[in-house]
Formats: structure tokens, C-alpha cells, sequence
């Protein structure tokens, strides 16, 4: 017998959300791209780069105020394509380029003291434009250029200032990439290898040194792009497909290995822009080419109690075996609708109206699938189970 199931009681007990996130402008900063940027307790941090010179300049964002303060200059040489990341009260920025030299220095600045110090050089050797991310007391760099394309994948000890060769990434060698951490685990994806534009996207595990490939991002091609991550949930978003700059921006679920496109950054379209978390909100910052806005996104996440009132959305049947029928108690146009397989890929998608649409699955396999539906004003998603 068919059984209606809305999205208060899906299947294995899956909780619904709808998400409401928007972005707002915050208070310009000088104008530059090629930056880094990382966040320490509520402030935010944004260094180096270049505006037409290779720059030093070292800012500090208060959230609660937002207002930017000048702190110390960066310890180095002038740069662009360095990498920065925080370990408890301490800022680090190293590696980088510029238009005559290469380096590998590595720097540590203390919030409380406002003082750069020197650490041991970055144990790859001369470096630029590679990603970094921290889990705990420890510091990791990897990928980018020093005239190849590089995969190796380095640790750096805060206790000890030594630098230890972990197992290289498990992509292929690149470049201009996006990297973060979510608990115990960090991330590396998209990118460039010298001939072409990348959408992988691999985990690697700090517990067992192992690199496992995940979803590919779903903004599909990417490279220059921005990425972080807030509680559970990593976000990629800006950056190039190697045709146009591009202004969408994605969430990715560490539980599922699913992502969901979310609402398009405020500013302009932008490549090798700065992006940093803080608390529950993120923030993505200048870019090329010399651009100085600064804007924070945020997420308000409500029960899908409230969006059942709205939407009164019925899933049937379900299990299924060829045809799934969306019920749609109040008629809605261009709705779109797509289909995901526990594996994060896309495989159906379609634009859909009215109140009743009956959709041919009879092609996809059996297994779980996530479906998401799409207007204007609301996402929301379901599973359903697909059994032959």
C-alpha cells in the first residue's frame, strides 16, 4: 500500500531544516587580493596581499564593533600567496611570493602582545599560493607551487617548532586551492594543476594520516575560491571555473557528504578573495582585482514545522520503485528539483510547477536519495528510498 510521508516523518527519521541566510556588507578594508586571513576569538584578521604592491599591512576586524585597527606589520618581506591560519591565541603567515623572490618563512603573531616572532621555515622549501588549516596545537600546509605543482602535505608543531612530512594529499598536485578543518579532520579541494580547473574534495583523517575522497564541491570547476567552516559544516564559495569569476557559494555536510547551494555572496563575482569564520557567522573579503569590501554571512536554520504550514509537501510512495509523485498542497512555480545519491553526486534535476508532479526514477538504482526542492524564498530536503 503507498504511504504518504511529509516531511515531518521521513524515512530513517531524517530532521529537515530549511535554511534562511542572506549577507550583509561590513566596514571596507584596503583594497587587495592574494591575501590571508584567519580569526581569532570574536576578531577577525586580514594580512599581506597585493593592491598594484606586495604588502605587509596586518588588520584586525572586531566583530562586536566592526571596526578594522592596524596592528604590527607582518614579521616578512612584503607577499602575496602566503598562507595564514590560528592555534589558540596566536596567529601564523608564511610561505608566499613575490615578483623576485620565493619563500618559506614562517611567522607566529601573539594577540596579547602584538609581536611578530620568526618560527622554523616551512619544511617543504620555497612555496606560494598553498592552503593551511590547524586542528588542535598543530599546524598544517600543504600543496601549491615552487615551479611545479605540488601534493606533499607538511605538520608543524607548536610545542616543539618542528616540522614533520605527513602523507601527501591524496589528490592530484595543485594549486590556488581552498583548505579548512571541522574537528579532527581537515580539508583540501578544487583548484588548478597547470592545465585545468578542479572540483575534488578529500578528508584527511589527523588520527590515521589517511586522505579519503569525498563529494566533488558542487559548484562544479574551481579555482582562487574560498573556503572555512562553522561547527559541522564546511562552506567553498567565489573564486573561477576558468571561463567567469563566480559568486555562488556552498554548503557541505560532514555528515552526510552532501552539498547545498546556498545564498549567492552579496558582493561581486571575485577570485583570490580572503574568507574566515567567527562564532555561527561567516566572512568572505577584498579580492581581485583590488577590491576592499568585506561581507558576513549567516545562517538563521528554523524548525521544518514552520515551513510544513507553508509548503504541506507529501513524498509517495515511499519506498518506490519507479515513479515518485511530490504533492504540493499550495501551487508554487518553478519549483527545481534535485535528486542526490549518498555518494553526494547529482543525478536528476528539473524545474517544476503546480501541485502534483510525478517524477521517472525507474532509471536510478536502489538506495537512499536526498531530494531538495528550490524557489526564491525557500530550500528545503528529504530522503526517500528507491527498492526493486
Amino acid at each position: 500500500m503507498k504511504k504518504i510521508i511529509t516531511l515531518l516523518i521521513l524515512l530513517y527519521s531524517f530532521v529537515n531544516i530549511v535554511n534562511a541566510d542572506s549577507w550583509t556588507q561590513k566596514s571596507n578594508i584596503g583594497g587587495r587580493y592574494g591575501a590571508v586571513g584567519f580569526s581569532i576569538g570574536s576578531k577577525g584578521y586580514i594580512g599581506t596581499g597585493y593592491n598594484n604592491n606586495f604588502l605587509k599591512d596586518f588588520w584586525e576586524w572586531d566583530q562586536s564593533t566592526n571596526v578594522w585597527t592596524q596592528k604590527a606589520d607582518f614579521g616578512g618581506i612584503p607577499r602575496d600567496g602566503a598562507v595564514g591560519f590560528s592555534i589558540g591565541a596566536k596567529g601564523y603567515i608564511g610561505v608566499g611570493h613575490d615578483s623576485s623572490s620565493n619563500y618559506q618563512d614562517f611567522w607566529e603573531w601573539d594577540q596579547s602582545t602584538n609581536v611578530w616572532t620568526q618560527k622554523a621555515d616551512f619544511g617543504g622549501g620555497i612555496r606560494w599560493n598553498p592552503r593551511g588549516f590547524s586542528i588542535g596545537t598543530k599546524g598544517y600546509i600543504g600543496t601549491g607551487e615552487d615551479s611545479l605543482y605540488r601534493q606533499d602535505f607538511w605538520e608543524w608543531d607548536q610545542s616543539t617548532n618542528v616540522w614533520t612530512q605527513k602523507t601527501a594529499f591524496g589528490g592530484i598536485a595543485r594549486s590556488v586551492d581552498v583548505a579548512f578543518s571541522i574537528g579532527t579532520k581537515g580539508y583540501i579541494g578544487t583548484g588548478w594543476n597547470g592545465v585545468t580547473c578542479i572540483q575534488d574534495f578529500w578528508e584527511w583523517n589527523q588520527s590515521t594520516n589517511v586522505w579519503t575522497q569525498k563529494a566533488d564541491f558542487g559548484g562544479g570547476l574551481r579555482r582562487e575560491a574560498v573556503g572555512f567552516s562553522i561547527g559541522t559544516k564546511g562552506y567553498i564559495g567565489t573564486g573561477w571555473n576558468g571561463v567567469i569569476y563566480k559568486l555562488d557559494f556552498w554548503e557541505w555536510d560532514q555528515s552526510t557528504n552532501v552539498w547545498i547551494q546556498k545564498a549567492d555572496f552579496g558582493g561581486v563575482a571575485r577570485t583570490s578573495a580572503v574568507g574566515f569564520s567567527i562564532g555561527t557567522k561567516g566572512y568572505i573579503g577584498t579580492g581581485y582585482n583590488v577590491l576592499n569590501d568585506f561581507w558576513e554571512w549567516n545562517s538563521t536554520t528554523t524548525s521544518m514545522n514552520e515551513v510544513i504550514e507553508q509548503n504541506e509537501v507529501s513524498v509517495y510512495p515511499n519506498p518506490v520503485n519507479d515513479f515518485l509523485n511530490i504533492h504540493i498542497s499550495k501551487n508554487k512555480l518553478n519549483e527545481e528539483l534535485i535528486i542526490i545519491d549518498m555518494s553526494g553526486k547529482e543525478v536528476y534535476k528539473k524545474m517544476i510547477s503546480g501541485l502534483d508532479n510525478r517524477i521517472d526514477i525507474s532509471k536510478l538504482s536502489n538506495g537512499i536519495y536526498i531530494y531538495q526542492l528550490r524557489n526564491i524564498n525557500e530550500k528545503f530536503q528529504g530522503k526517500f528510498l528507491i527498492e526493486k
